[in-house]
Order: structure tokens, then sequence, then C-alpha cells
């Protein structure tokens, strides 16, 4: 079965795997679960890794001590979810909002090193590590900007998807477990929690309670137990034609892969992959999305969406019941100005595809209101 293939010079990429802001206790779990499976190419990239996880550890004590007592009295107000697939626009309509100064977010440096993220000196230390380009989609990267806080959550603990992207051959695992929580225990659920909270009362202490924007494709499959947490929190689901979706996540995939793992896959892996993540995912986020209280989601096409960015997004504040458009309009102008001619990249889709994935999507077509 052919591999995923990976140029070279990837090989030699260390300084961009996220997990250099793990904990080592964490770091030697995934190890062993994985049974130290980490392919050849990769060895340096796993030492590197190793490396940076042990000088950052006094670092990690430092702030866990200093900021333990104060994390107890934190009051974490009702987030704002953006859900959505990969590649249906969640990122776009995340750096966009966050230019609303009433608003906090997780940003790139918080999401890569969760344990310090007080620690401003080593932000620099992030910052030189990062291309200027997201590699899936040339929106620009940078330390503080908004990022998916399922970064900082694979940094804290053992239960996220995004450890499947450094072990994909456990991928399917991965997803089962902690997108979908099938087969999982109370007890890991409640630790799952536990640590999104931790997490969220961390960005609240450092941002003067702000209500906390927060953007995750793997939320869309966890409505429910967000809502467990955080039963007042809001969310705007925005979707994307279902094609579009497809060849923009192997995109997705074939720009991340060769920069974040440690092990090679085979392509018809991957494949499966994102089909069944959407299918499943999908299935259920129409039937918990029922559990939202009335008033607390909204739901907008990418389509419609780009088309009048500040118009919808007036109209999406109005629809929540969401304070400080007028303030931050001036922010949003300034951002749909400065990246009006941006063209998403173009893929062709064989008719062969296209049946392919109407088969397996055909319930989603249908729900989000596409034509086949």
């Amino acid at each position: 079965m052919p591999k995923l293939k990976y140029a070279k010079p990837y090989y030699l990429n260390l300084t961009q795997q996220p997990l250099g802001g793990t904990s080592f206790k964490n770091w030697l779990r995934l190890l062993v679960e994985n049974k130290f499976r980490i392919d050849w190419q990769f060895i340096p990239r796993a030492i590197y890794v190793t490396l940076l996880i042990l000088s950052l550890t006094p670092f990690r004590i430092k702030e866990k001590r200093k900021i333990e007592e104060k994390l107890k009295d934190v009051k974490i107000v009702p987030p704002l979810f953006i859900v959505g697939h990969f590649r249906s626009g969640t990122t776009f309509l995340h750096y966009l909002m966050g230019q609303d100064k009433s608003l906090a977010y997780v940003s790139t440096f918080e999401t890569m090193a969760p344990w310090v993220l007080l620690n401003e000196k080593l932000r620099k230390l992030v910052e030189e590590r990062l291309p200027e380009k997201r590699p899936m989609d040339d929106l620009e990267m940078e330390a503080g900007l908004p990022y998916e806080e399922e970064y900082a959550i694979a940094n804290l603990c053992p239960y996220s998807f995004y450890h499947g992207w450094y072990f994909p051959k456990r991928i399917f695992d991965y997803f089962r477990k902690y997108v979908l929580f099938e087969g999982v225990s109370n007890e890991i659920k409640e630790e799952w929690k536990y640590w999104y909270e931790y997490l969220l009362k961390k960005i609240t202490l450092k941002h003067d309670g702000k209500r906390i924007l927060l953007k995750s494709p793997v939320n869309t499959g966890r409505i429910k137990l967000l809502l467990e947490i955080f039963p007042d929190a809001k969310f705007i689901h925005i979707y994307r034609n279902p094609y579009k979706v497809y060849l923009s996540t192997w995109r997705l995939y074939e720009k991340i892969l060769p920069i974040f793992s440690f092990q090679h896959v085979e392509k018809e892996k991957i494949d499966r992959l994102i089909i069944e993540f959407y299918k499943e995912v999908y299935k259920r986020y129409f039937k918990e999305r029922e559990l939202i209280p009335e008033g607390n989601l909204v739901e907008i096409s990418y389509e419609e969406f780009v088309k009048e960015p500040l118009k919808k997004l007036r109209w999406i504040y109005e629809e929540l019941g969401l304070d400080g458009f007028e303030k931050a309009k001036p922010y949003f102008e300034k951002y749909i100005e400065k990246h009006k001619n941006y063209k998403p990249h173009g893929c062709l889709i064989t008719d062969k595809i296209k049946e392919k994935i109407y088969k397996e999507w055909k319930f989603a077509f249908e729900k989000l209101g596409y034509e086949k």
C-alpha cells in the first residue's frame, strides 16, 4: 500500500513539532502507548523534542507553583466556540473575530506552550520557530494570533486527537477515543474536562476575565461534552461545500504530517480517515446541536460569509446577543480590507471522487443544503 510521501528536507525540519511544549510525563506516556515506534528518519525530531521538553521543565514547574492557588478562584465566562470541519472557514472567522479586543483567545504561543503561557520571554522562542504562513492555506502565522486550543490540550494531557497527527499509525484510535469518546471510561472523560477547564482558567487569568473565543474543528463532535462543562456556552457553526472540504482537508494532511509526524502512514489510511471523520463528526453534531439552548447557536455557510463578512458578522453578534460589535468594527474592517484579495487554493475534482464523496456524505449534503 503506497505511503504518503514526504520530501527529504522535512526529515530535518525539527523545530516546528508542537509537542516540544508538552511535559516529560505526557511525552513519555505517548511514546509508551505507541510502543516507541518512531520511523528512523524522524529520530532527530524526537531527540529535539525531548531536549526542548527537558529544557522547559524548570519554567513549567515554576509557573505551576506560581499560579496553582490563583486558579482555584478563577471563574470562566461562558466561552464562544467556533465549530465546523477542517477547511470550512473556521480560521478566517477566528482571525476576524479575534480583532475584537473585548474577547480573549488562545494564541499560537499559548497553544504550543500551555505550561508556560504566562512567560512572555519564552514567546520569542516560539516566534522564531514558526513559519511566516500556515502551510495549508498561506494565511499569516504569528505567535500572538488566535490558534486552535486542541494543540494546547494535546500538550497538557494524553486525551487529544492531535496525537494521531504525531503518531498516525494509530490515528483512528485517537479519533474514536478523543473526538467521539467511544469506549472510554467516565474517569477519562472527567480528566479531559479537567484539563480543558485548566487551560481556560489560565487564559482567563492571563486576559483579565474576558470571554474566550475558541476554535477547534474537533469540537464539532463534542457538543454534549462541552455543554456539560459550560452549559451557557455560545456556538458558531460554519460549514462549506463538502467537495471542497474533502480536497482541502487532503491538502491539510499533505502539508502538516511531514512537519508533525514521527511515522510514515499509508495514503489509503488517511483518505479513509478524512471520510470517516467528516461522516462521524457530522452525524454526532446534527444530533447534539439540539442540546444547545435557544439563542446560543448560529449556523452559516462559508460561501455566504465571505461574500459579506462584515454584514454577516454583525448578524452573528446580534443573534448571539454579543456586545462589542460597534467598538470592534474598525478593526474588523481593517482585517477584511487586508485580506480582500485572498484566494483559497483551487483543486480539481474528478467525477470518480465526486461520486465517492457524495455516496459517503450524502446526509450532510442534504442537511447543509448543497447540491450533488
